[in-house]
């Protein structure tokens, strides 16, 4: 079995009208029952082919979010070396699980900027960082 197996993929929901817009990324019955809270951060990019990411983290799940522009997805199972890509966008919003051990990173495909939101179960740690290319 692949680490791949484990991505979860959840729907959310964007309101907007002419103040703005309100995106609901992910509600508590979406969550596994054992889902812990680490903290909470936003990821940007600015151009497009901008890359953030590739890399790995040991010990922890992270859940992501697009929620200004559009971007690619790449996971990469370290051990097996499968793959799979995924399209994210704020006009159609998804919230993906990236399990502990699956190496990931986003690639901005608009060009303006690409705003993300994640979670991760566990508080940022440098030594649960692995460098790892997935394109």
């Amino acid at each position: 079995m692949s680490l791949l197996d484990a991505v979860q993929i959840v729907t959310g929901r964007r309101r907007e009208d002419a103040r703005g817009w309100l995106h609901v990324a992910l509600g508590a019955s979406q969550l596994p029952t054992h889902a812990r809270f680490g903290e909470l951060y936003v990821v940007r990019a600015l151009a497009r082919g901008d890359r953030r990411g590739d890399h790995l983290h040991p010990g922890m799940d992270e859940w992501f979010t697009v929620v200004d522009g559009e971007a690619r997805l790449e996971l990469v199972d370290p051990e097996t070396r499968a793959r799979r890509e995924l399209t994210l966008s704020a006009s159609d919003p998804q919230t993906v699980r990236v399990p502990a051990g699956l190496a990931h990173c986003f690639v901005n495909l608009a060009d303006g900027p690409l705003t993300i939101i994640a979670w991760a179960t566990a508080e940022y740690d440098p030594t649960d960082v692995v460098p790892f290319e997935t394109s």
